[in-house]
Parts: structure tokens; C-alpha cells; sequence
């Protein structure tokens, strides 16, 4: 007899991971690609290699066809492959929050605003999202109570519309791109749960010498990767204080509005740049990659702050990245 109640056992927990996004599942795969050839002298573990890397190399043929869409820039107005990246990262969990302070995500009411919590959002082809997007500004209706949210979610759906509009013969090619992306990332996981039950089973007396060969950590989500902000005036903002391997690591910074931000690392004594130190300029609706060295970055400067230069307000998100 089946029960009613979940049992996370029985979740796959990477696939739960690694679709929350595309650049999340890069890192998460990347890792485990690695930490798998580490340990090939193991006869076990060679085995387990031997199945994992074509997966893993398809998950990585369609990842760079993914991010060669999403890294494009047409005109001054982001695309509509980082836009669908900006939604499913930041945007949906930052409304899903919103609404959660108002309706309980027990409620009726919570239900009918999401009733496939962040799912349609995160997941499908271009049409499906600018649907779930529609469906939720009906829903919200002239609540009041939900009022910021709604324009919120109107200003992005407009956006996305206007990155539709000027790429419309691009858009056969992101669907496909997003289609195969998302099946890769599916097919990986299963076959690293699967791999994840033969350690089990190799290591039934000893489980935790299982964590050398999983990213704990990407898994978990216990190391924030990804920050998210409103610049709402010139002040110096601090975005996070994080000792990184310059050689490994850089940021890919997502700008949402019409002002240019500065960005730079300081030892976190002061808020501003020294005289002649290294600053990044990120350009308004943009998302480019920057070395860390040409933001400042020293084992000693590890504190990064962005401030914006204009008057109108904008949006930040800056992802950690392993490098390509």
C-alpha cells in the first residue's frame, strides 16, 4: 500500500538540485566529473566514471549551445535566454517569498496565486513561461495586498515580451537549446543517483567516505553562490565577503535597469576603492563575465562591493562561476 507522506530518501536529490538552474547544474556535474576521475585507481570508481562522462559530456555539449544564447546581447536590452535565466534563479523565488509574507503557502489562496509552486516558471519552453507569468498577474488581480508584486511581475513580463519581440527569429533555436539543456541535465542526474546508490552499497559500513566523491556543498546550497540586489541610491553596497582561487573562479553579474554600476573588492575596512585600484564598469541590461583580478580581488581584499552612478534604480544579481 502506497503512503501519502514523501519520504526524501527516496528523492532524487541531485535532480532536485541541479533543476533549480542551468548554471547550478554545470557546477554541481562539473564537480562530480571531477571528483569521480580523482578517484579512478579504484577499480569501483573507474567503473562509475565510465558511465558518468558521456552524460556528462552531452549535459556539457548542450550547456555551451545554452550559453552561447544566454551570453548574447542584442542591441541594449538583455536577451531572451538570460531573461529566462534572471526568472527562474532570482525572480520567481524573490516573487514566490513576496507572496508567501501575504498568503501562507498552505492557504487557498497561496494555491491558486502558484498552484505548481516555481515549477512553470523554471522549466519549459519560452511560451510556457510568458503563460505562467500571464496566468499569475490574472491571478493576482486587484488585490492590494499584492499590488508591488503584480508590477513587478508586470515590468519583467514586458521586458521578456520586448526581448521576444526583437529576437523572434532566434526563438526556435533557444526553445531547442532550452529543450536539450533541460533533458541532459534529467538524463545526468538519474545516472548520478544511480551511481550514488552503488557507493551505498560499496561503502554500507563506512556512508560518509561517500561525501569525498559528491559537491556536498552544491548540493546543499550551503555555500551562497548567487547574489541578488535593488541599487535603489549611490551608497556603496557590500554583496559578499568570500575567500576565491583567482584561477578557478569569476563572476558573471546580470544588471537589470539603464544606470552603469561599479564593482570592486576592498579589505572590507573601508567601502570605497583605494586611489588607482582595480574597478569593473558593468554597463546598464547587461550580463558579462569578469575576471576577479580586474575587480581587485587579493587574499586580502575579499570584500565586494557595487555602487550605481546614475539616479534610477536597478537590479544586481552576481553569480560565482567556476571558470570554462
Amino acid at each position: 500500500m502506497s503512503s501519502n507522506v514523501n519520504w526524501p530518501r527516496t528523492d532524487n536529490f541531485i535532480k532536485n538540485a541541479a533543476q533549480k538552474t542551468y548554471i547550478g547544474a554545470k557546477g554541481i556535474y562539473t564537480s562530480f566529473e571531477e571528483r569521480l576521475f580523482n578517484g579512478k585507481t579504484d577499480p569501483d570508481v573507474l567503473s562509475y566514471y565510465n558511465e558518468f562522462d558521456p552524460y556528462f559530456n552531452t549535459f556539457s555539449s548542450c550547456y555551451t549551445v545554452w550559453d552561447s544564447l544566454r551570453s548574447s546581447n542584442p542591441g541594449n536590452t538583455l536577451g531572451v535566454a538570460q531573461l529566462l535565466d534572471l526568472l527562474s534563479g532570482t525572480k520567481i523565488k524573490s516573487w514566490d517569498i513576496a507572496i508567501q509574507v501575504v498568503y501562507n503557502n498552505t492557504t487557498t489562496q497561496y494555491k491558486s496565486l502558484l498552484p505548481h509552486h516555481r515549477t512553470p516558471f523554471q522549466t519549459g519552453q519560452i511560451n510556457q513561461r510568458v503563460t505562467a507569468l500571464t496566468n499569475l498577474i490574472t491571478a493576482m488581480g486587484t488585490d492590494a495586498s499584492l499590488a508591488a508584486i503584480k508590477t513587478s511581475v508586470s515590468a519583467f513580463l514586458t521586458q521578456l515580451n520586448a526581448a521576444i519581440t526583437l529576437q523572434h527569429s532566434q526563438l526556435l533555436g533557444i526553445n531547442t537549446a532550452i529543450t536539450n539543456l533541460e533533458a541532459a541535465i534529467g538524463t545526468a542526474a538519474d545516472i548520478a543517483f544511480g551511481i550514488f546508490g552503488k557507493f551505498v552499497t560499496k561503502f554500507a559500513s563506512t556512508p560518509k567516505l561517500i561525501d569525498a566523491f559528491f559537491p556536498v556543498n552544491l548540493l546543499q546550497n550551503l555555500t551562497q553562490l548567487t547574489f541578488t540586489s535593488t541599487l535603489t541610491n549611490n551608497t556603496p553596497k557590500e554583496e559578499f565577503k568570500r575567500k576565491l582561487d583567482i584561477t578557478k573562479f569569476q563572476l558573471r553579474i546580470t544588471l537589470v535597469g539603464a544606470e552603469t554600476v561599479n564593482g570592486y573588492f576592498t579589505n572590507g575596512i573601508t567601502n570605497l576603492p583605494e586611489v588607482g585600484a582595480k574597478v569593473i564598469t558593468i554597463p546598464p541590461n547587461s550580463v558579462k563575465e569578469y575576471m576577479l583580478v580586474d575587480a581587485g580581488y587579493t587574499d586580502e581584499k575579499r570584500h565586494f562591493y557595487v555602487v550605481k552612478t546614475g539616479t534610477t534604480d536597478v537590479s544586481i544579481v552576481i553569480d560565482i562561476i567556476a571558470e570554462n
